[in-house]
């Protein structure tokens, strides 16, 4: 594999991953049932997290984009 082939692969799916944890965020406050459970299981994915403050949300942006490349890396 190229390696600016790899980064721009890297890239692309860290952008996919922080797009998904705001479309989360979103989903958490736009549809109220099941709060709880989402919650816990933020919690449970990502390191750090203590609810849905702004902190957390950077921190779970941080992590996600990292975790992106930690998968594609293996």
């Amino acid at each position: 594999m190229n390696k600016n082939n790899f980064w721009q692969k890297t890239n692309h799916l860290e952008i996919f991953l922080i797009f998904l944890f705001i479309l989360c965020v979103l989903w958490y406050y736009l549809i109220p049932t099941e709060r709880t459970l989402h919650e816990q299981l933020l919690h449970l994915t990502f390191i750090g997290f203590s609810g849905m403050n702004f902190w957390s949300f950077i921190l779970v942006a941080i992590q996600s984009y990292v975790w992106g490349y930690i998968f594609l890396g293996l």
